[in-house]
């Protein structure tokens, strides 16, 4: 079984990736590259593996985590179904995944996003997420106004943010450590709770609940 490590090895996929975040900088995005996917892809195995599902599931979740992203290629829009698309030729190719993989990583890949998405599968709950749960100032690019623009702001808040699983409470926990004097809990809620919805519907997939704890405080 490959994994997302084994395909950060791939010039072709690691330009994708990378060409994908040189668009969306260019529209005043967040950072979307490497590290992001990265972080997506190991957090999104961490999950399943925690929660002691199969390895090949566990291995297709890190592969979704890191392409997650790649159909902001074509476009902002749909860029979800358009990189589970783009996903399936760039794997299909190269012969080493079933066809029970390509389309399990293609609806992991084309739900998950909070407008559209619907993940109703181990690999795409942990996707949804390990993506929705990265908000940290590493994402807030140097050019912002965090000023003025309040999604740049709350993610410059954050200054710590990682996934806690408890397999025996069945919980998944995001744990964030926020700068008050930058945002504030309230600002967070008001452009990520649909996000976090997505994440309470994601985890219940799983047959966990979703919890959230800001600087030591559960909410």
């Amino acid at each position: 079984m490959i994994s997302y490590r084994d395909l950060l090895k791939d010039r072709k996929i690691f330009y994708y990736i990378e060409r994908a975040d040189y668009f969306l900088k260019n529209m005043g995005y967040t950072y979307h590259g490497i590290k992001h996917v990265v972080w997506v892809a190991s957090r999104a195995r961490m999950i399943l593996d925690r929660l002691n599902y199969p390895e090949r599931e566990v291995e297709l979740a890190g592969i979704a985590g890191l392409l997650h992203d790649i159909g902001n290629i074509v476009s902002r829009h749909d860029h979800a179904q358009a990189g589970a698309l783009l996903a399936y030729q760039l794997l299909k190719d190269k012969n080493l995944l079933t066809e029970e993989d390509l389309t399990d990583l293609m609806y992991a890949i084309g739900n998950h996003e909070s407008a559209t998405g619907v993940p109703v599968t181990p690999i795409a709950a942990a996707v949804v997420i390990a993506d929705k749960s990265h908000v940290s100032r590493n994402r807030v690019r140097k050019d912002s106004n965090i000023k003025e623009d309040i999604h740049d702001r709350v993610n410059f808040s954050i200054f710590y943010s990682d996934i806690e699983v408890n397999p025996d409470k069945k919980t998944i926990k995001l744990v964030l450590k926020m700068d008050t004097s930058i945002s504030d809990i309230l600002e967070f809620f008001s452009i990520f709770k649909e996000r976090m919805e997505m994440c309470r519907r994601a985890s219940r997939v799983l047959d966990c609940k979703f919890r959230i704890k800001i600087n030591r405080k559960d909410l």
